[in-house]
């Protein structure tokens, strides 16, 4: 019986190390082939990268042809492109804010702001926001519009192609423009019911896109600038500009002032309070100091900080940026085209 019980132990031991065994050979073969899978993915890998090295090796003069063309025609391209000159000033509001603006007014406003306001009457202050509006003011195209037909500027903003260092002259596209008769030029994209002149707007359009103006709110500074063929037609227009916008505010600043004037006068006649009188009286002499400030300053409401200066050098096209751009571009299409053109024949 002892017997018996030992030989089934035994035999349950030999079953029990067989299992065993055979777990470690499973084991055994499911790491040979991963180690296989991945020498064999290591391989392939090589074999591509070096496929990869030989296909652009052999189309080594295409490549080398592609870029040359594409960076012998870009640096034609840069030539051809003229140079604009940039002219710039910076400016500050010509009023001082903690006065209340314009003429001084601060303590009046104070004062009498809101019975100013009941009767409909602006006593001026809010110095910066008024920067603020004219920056749009000069962005927009009434003024902008209104400033090149008081200057007749829509030849040398639409017609001007460059500008003749040696002889400091425009030069003009005689398709669009004649400078000797003074004419526009009828092409073939202007329409039969259209007039050969650009409208106003298109000449808006260009303008604004030579005209840059932006206000440093922490400094308060407004920068006003003008990029152009002509280095001197900018350095002008930047300043015509300053005017214009100092003349604007002005004109508009008087007319208010004047009808304030005659309001409150009208309110005198009418009221026998003496202290109505009075207050109008007062509310009468700012609106004066503000007519006498508007006529006696030329910097009416920016007054010039970093005055505008003739450009001597150019402020774009920067020619070795675009070399260099169009070689790169050169390069990757040409990679592009040998590899394509490769697979394409293979597959």
């Amino acid at each position: 019986m002892e017997s018996e019980v030992q030989t089934d132990k035994n035999r349950d031991l030999k079953e029990m190390l067989g299992q065993i065994e055979q777990k470690i050979d499973l084991i055994s073969l499911n790491y040979s082939v991963l180690n296989l899978n991945s020498v064999v993915g290591k391989n392939d890998e090589e074999i591509n990268l070096r496929e990869l090295w030989l296909i652009i090796w052999a189309g080594k003069f295409k490549i080398v042809a592609i870029t040359v063309i594409f960076a012998i025609t870009s640096v034609f391209y840069a030539l051809s492109l003229p140079n604009m000159y940039k002219s710039e000033a910076i400016l500050a509001p010509a009023q001082d804010d903690s006065q209340g603006g314009l003429g001084g007014l601060g303590g009046l406003a104070a004062s009498y702001g809101g019975l100013a306001a009941m009767a409909g009457i602006n006593l001026g202050g809010g110095g910066s926001s008024r920067i603020d509006q004219a920056v749009e003011l000069v962005k927009s195209w009434p003024f902008l519009g209104s400033f090149i037909n008081k200057y007749k500027l829509k030849p040398q903003i639409m017609a001007v192609q460059g500008w003749n260092r040696n002889t400091n002259e425009l030069i003009y596209n005689y398709d669009i423009y004649n400078p000797e008769t003074q004419a526009w030029v009828s092409g073939a994209e202007v329409k039969s019911s259209e007039t050969p002149e650009p409208s106003d707007f298109k000449a808006f359009k260009t303008l604004s896109q030579m005209l840059t103006i932006s206000t440093d709110h922490n400094t308060g500074m407004l920068t006003i600038s003008i990029e152009h063929f002509s280095p001197q037609l900018a350095f002008e227009w930047v300043g015509l500009l300053i005017q214009e916008l100092n003349s604007f505010y002005q004109r508009q600043d008087m007319a208010e002032a004047q009808r304030n004037i005659d309001y409150l006068e009208a309110k005198i006649a009418e009221t026998s309070v003496a202290d109505m009188q009075s207050v109008f009286y007062g509310m009468i002499e700012g609106q004066i100091q503000t007519l006498m400030l508007a006529e006696v300053s030329e910097q009416y409401l920016v007054k010039t900080v970093v005055p505008a200066k003739i450009p001597e050098l150019k402020s774009k096209p920067s020619r070795a940026t675009i070399c260099v751009i169009g070689a790169v571009f050169g390069g990757m299409l040409s990679l592009l085209f040998v590899l394509i053109s490769h697979f394409v024949r293979k597959y």
